[in-house]
């Protein structure tokens, strides 16, 4: 049984993602649909990019990935269908999945929008030709032209690291753009050192839980993902804090 996930900024409110996932089962019965998010902010790519980075992995390979945000329509936007790693990724080509790889796809194929005039139709045939010959390469022409962004990367310098915050999730909580190996390369775990986000206000340890910490306190930790995490104890970080995507995450090595 073929899996497709989707990750889109359609909120659940509406009937988009519903008549969707009508439209999948009508054109591929036996696949099995699974939800990443539908809660992605409209238009941001960024979010959908690190969410998508962060779960593909954990399907199994020849997954089907839809990524619908940010889309401007089939005349307005070409459709990708990509291979990676042994994964299948349909998206629009707005930059969202060059976000979500280490590396070039094996793959990448510019879908022929003369093959369907509503955007429903235009995945359903990708995901069709997917589940029923394990190929993409006959639904377009395979290219390089595409949009291509690049994560913002965290600077290392001899005394500090400069970073910021990448996703906010839904208790507040801030995850940053620094992992775990930036760190070790300072041997952080006997030197001293300060979590910055805002001018005077720092964090000076890492927890391994949030009941670490009273109620209240702030706290920083290596979240499942091992990326530096900021939060409150049975708060919302980002409220409490003023901290923001993109808002600058400094952790000073003493």
């Amino acid at each position: 049984m073929a899996v497709i996930t989707l990750l889109t900024d359609f909120s659940d409110r509406d009937y988009y993602v519903s008549m969707f996932k009508g439209d999948l089962l009508t054109t591929c019965p036996s696949v099995q649909i699974v939800d990443i998010s539908h809660a992605v902010p409209a238009y941001d790519i960024n979010t959908a990019a690190f969410l998508l980075r962060n779960t593909y992995q954990h399907f199994p390979k020849n997954t089907i990935h839809i990524v619908r945000v940010y889309e401007k329509g089939v005349e307005n936007q070409q459709l990708l269908a990509m291979k990676y790693k042994g994964y299948y990724f349909i998206a629009p080509d707005n930059g969202v999945l060059p976000l979500a790889f280490d590396e070039k796809p094996d793959l990448i194929i510019k879908v022929d929008s003369r093959q369907s005039a509503a955007l429903n139709e235009y995945y359903c045939k990708v995901v069709r030709e997917i589940v029923f010959n394990n190929n993409i390469g006959s639904i377009g022409m395979a290219t390089n032209d595409y949009v291509e962004i690049r994560n913002i990367m965290p600077v290392l310098e001899q005394d500090n690291i400069k970073g910021q915050a990448i996703y906010i999730d839904s208790f507040g909580n801030i995850v940053t753009n620094i992992r775990r190996e930036d760190l070790e390369r300072y041997d952080f775990t006997n030197t001293p050192f300060r979590i910055q986000y805002r001018k005077s206000d720092y964090i000076d340890k890492f927890v391994k839980n949030y009941a670490d910490v009273p109620q209240g306190y702030a706290l920083a930790r290596f979240n499942a993902l091992d990326y530096v995490e900021i939060g409150i104890h049975c708060g919302n970080a980002s409220q409490l804090l003023g901290i923001e995507i993109g808002s600058l995450i400094k952790i000073w090595i003493e």
